[in-house]
């Protein structure tokens, strides 16, 4: 199975940026502590501090899951100061399908590559 690959997009709202990246390292810690199956998580901003692109690799299903577990109370955080969207790469289960519906998040299946 190949890993799943997602890019969370996040517009943060005017007044928000310092409180939006004193949330970063807080989430990525936690990542680092308890997420085994997260392979990337990288964060980047653009050059006027309004958009932030976070680039992540998992396992699999199981371990967005997980991972969204873990993070929800920083998610929660982050959505309330954004407006994001998501684009998962890759073949996810059914059940991150079913547990991500009505967020704006637009899926591509891999179709073939090395």
């Amino acid at each position: 199975m190949r890993p799943i690959k997602v890019t969370a997009k996040f517009k943060i709202k005017d007044g928000n940026l310092e409180a939006f990246k004193a949330i970063i390292p807080e989430m990525i810690r936690e990542v680092m502590d308890h997420d085994p199956g997260t392979l990337v998580y990288e964060w980047y901003l653009n050059e006027d501090l309004m958009e932030c692109v976070v680039w992540e690799v998992y396992k699999d299903s199981d371990a967005i899951m997980a991972h969204t577990g873990n993070v929800g109370a920083y998610l929660d955080q982050l959505l309330n100061m954004s407006n994001a969207s998501l684009e998962i790469y890759g073949s996810p289960s059914r059940e991150l399908l079913d547990v991500t519906e009505g967020l704006n998040i637009r899926v591509y299946p891999f179709i073939d590559g090395m």
